[in-house]
């Protein structure tokens, strides 16, 4: 599967890029103390060679066709804005989950709705995806509001379903079919 950038008004996806890793480490210091409250490899994210590892996984990953990863850049001055990715691509059954985190200094501003509309209709144009949905922690109101604005819809809560800082946690499952969005375009 071939790696493309996706460009919006104000925010630019593209695969992350092995000189992405240093911005990608200090948005991920600047934002540590949100992100480890959702994504547990945050813990071990603390160097360089930490994200350099991350990127060629991601990029590794998005040639086998079980993800796409992009970074997310705002488009008029290239700052690196967070991580957007389309994980666990299963080709049977057309689906794909979607994940997004925007760094503490960038929330807020309308960045994660434009990313994510991108990589919504990639995935359903693109990809040719049948299904796609996201999980959430249901205290995460940030995220839900984003999945709601994209059109996703809430589908119930998915007791203990991950392990997360030593911790079993809820979450919420959203999702989106391919007719609901071709409907609301």
């Amino acid at each position: 599967m071939s790696a493309e950038s996706l460009a919006g008004r104000r925010t630019t996806l593209r695969p992350l890029a092995e000189a992405d890793a240093g911005p990608l480490l200090e948005a991920v210091a600047s934002s540590r103390a949100q992100l480890k409250r959702r994504f547990g490899w945050v813990e071990s994210a603390v160097g360089a060679e930490d994200m350099l590892r991350f990127v060629r996984a991601r990029a590794e990953a998005w040639s086998a066709g079980s993800a796409s990863t992009f970074g997310m850049f705002e488009a008029r001055t290239g700052k690196l804005l967070g991580v957007l990715s389309l994980d666990h691509i299963q080709r049977e059954t057309l689906k794909a989950e979607l994940s997004l985190w925007v760094r503490g200094d960038e929330q807020d501003k309308g960045f994660a709705v434009e990313a994510g509309r991108l990589a919504v209709e990639y995935a359903f144009k693109k990809l040719a995806l049948h299904r796609l949905y996201a999980r959430i922690d249901p205290v995460n109101r940030s995220a839900r509001k984003v999945l709601q604005r994209l059109g996703f819809r809430y589908e119930g809560c998915l007791r203990g379903d991950r392990r997360l800082n030593g911790r079993w946690v809820d979450q919420e499952c959203w999702a989106m079919m391919r007719s609901e969005w071709r409907s609301s375009k």
